[in-house]
């Protein structure tokens, strides 16, 4: 089953994806692609395609996209979070990051909405550090004023 989602509707169809809309239309949606997806085209309908066993299967619907001769690309997710496991996300979680972007206009909101705390989501900075790096950071004892003082003191 493949899904295609266009801004305004999302359908399921169970014919392929290229025997429904023109391929300048299709944007394949998968996590080996080189390209972000900044924002979303309403021209465009989105391919989401779903493997069961991807370590098997690694690359494949990349590969595909391209012997087609599809747009693809990858959801933004490194450039928003941070994750303790691998960054490929299960159909339904694309899907419903897809409905949270669209009603909330942010992806940073759309994924914390719906990445699953087992996941370890942490937010990331814009400069690419992640909060609890910057938070632990702030925390150091050696950018602590007080500490500082102490330590002049103790080398003077």
């Amino acid at each position: 089953c493949i899904i295609c989602v266009y801004v305004q509707e999302i359908t399921i169809k169970s014919e392929h994806y290229k025997d429904v809309v023109a391929k300048e239309e299709l944007v394949y949606l998968t996590s080996d692609s080189p390209n972000i997806l900044e924002e979303m085209d309403p021209t465009k309908a989105y391919v989401i395609g779903g493997l069961v066993d991807h370590n098997h299967h690694k690359g494949i619907t990349f590969e595909k996209a391209k012997e087609l001769g599809i747009d693809h690309a990858q959801l933004p997710l490194s450039s928003f979070v941070k994750m303790n496991s691998r960054k490929v996300l299960a159909v339904n979680h694309v899907c419903e990051i897809i409905l949270a972007y669209l009603e909330k206009g942010s992806w940073k909101e759309a994924f914390f909405t719906v990445l699953p705390q087992r996941k370890g989501a942490v937010a990331v900075d814009k400069d690419g550090a992640d909060h609890q790096e910057k938070e632990a950071e702030d925390s150091d004892s050696d950018s602590d004023p007080e500490t500082q003082q102490h330590t002049e003191k103790a080398q003077t």
